[in-house]
């Protein structure tokens, strides 16, 4: 959760990084103004994933659902068992060589001070 809270803060301008397009964004279960700092975007998506798995449920049989950590060293491999595609297709792409130059800290600092303004 912390890379991706880190990942979201640095793409973009620091005016309009992705994480404050969240915050703006009032999506159900992280309403406007939620969003700025790891916990909130954490308990976000643990509840997020929780609806998905009680609308998966609902239809059995009609839906399977695949879950897949994406930090987990074997992931090519369980993408490639779940999809059919070979293991080498997935990778890190575009990514941002900053993102874990900043720490958390510093980004939740960061976005205080600039409130301050």
């Amino acid at each position: 959760m912390t890379n991706w809270f880190r990942s979201l803060t640095n793409w973009g301008t620091p005016e309009n990084n992705m994480r404050k397009r969240f915050e703006r964004a009032n999506i159900t279960g992280l309403p406007e103004g939620v969003g700025k700092n790891v916990s909130q975007f954490s308990s976000f998506y643990c509840e997020y994933v929780k609806r998905v798995r009680k609308e998966v449920a609902k239809y059995p049989g009609r839906h399977e659902l695949i879950e897949i950590d994406i930090e987990d060293p074997t992931v090519g491999r369980q993408v490639e068992e779940a999809f059919g595609i070979k293991h080498t297709c997935w990778g890190h792409k575009n990514t941002a060589k900053h993102n874990n130059t900043v720490s958390v800290d510093e980004l939740q600092r960061r976005y205080l001070l600039s409130q301050r303004e």
